[in-house]
C-alpha cells in the first residue's frame, strides 16, 4: 500500500522548501570599513568579524633590529562553522571556505604608516577596509 496522494504532494513541498533554503545567497562583493569588534554581513548565513590587530611595526625615523610586523585577525562565520584568517601588508587576502571562490583583501590605500616612537597610546584603534571580489 502506498502513500495517500496528499502526504506525497506535502513531502514533495516541504522536499523544495529545504532545497531552496539550503542554496548559497551570493556574496556581496564592494568595500567594507570596519573598526575592532564590528562585523559585515556579506551574504545570508555569511559574515565577517574584525577581532583584533597587532601593530609591532618599527617607527619612521628609529632604528629597529626588527621590522616588526602588522597583523589583523577576523573571524569568518559561514555555514560550516568559524574561520580565522590574517592579513596585513605581507598577506593582503584570502580565500575564506564560506566566501565560495570569492576573495577578501585589505585595501593598502587605507593602512595607516606606522606610528612615530611615543604617540601609540593604549587603546589605540587601527580601522580597516576590506574589499570583497567575486570570480
Amino acid at each position: 500500500m502506498g502513500m495517500p496522494r496528499y502526504l506525497s504532494s506535502l513531502f514533495a513541498c516541504l522536499a523544495a522548501a529545504l532545497l531552496a533554503a539550503c542554496v548559497a545567497a551570493p556574496i556581496q562583493p564592494g568595500s567594507y570599513p570596519l573598526r575592532p569588534q564590528q562585523s559585515a554581513t556579506l551574504a545570508r548565513n555569511v559574515k565577517i568579524t574584525y577581532d583584533s590587530f597587532s601593530d609591532s611595526r618599527c617607527p619612521p625615523n628609529v632604528q629597529c633590529i626588527w621590522a616588526g610586523r602588522l597583523a589583523f585577525r577576523f573571524l569568518v562565520d559561514g555555514p560550516g562553522g568559524q574561520e580565522e584568517i590574517t592579513l596585513g601588508p605581507d598577506q593582503p587576502s584570502a580565500a575564506p571556505r564560506a566566501l565560495r571562490g570569492a576573495r577578501i583583501a585589505l585595501d593598502p590605500a587605507a593602512l595607516p604608516p606606522a606610528r612615530a616612537a611615543g604617540n601609540a597610546r593604549p587603546g589605540d584603534v587601527i580601522p580597516v577596509t576590506l574589499m570583497v571580489r567575486t570570480p
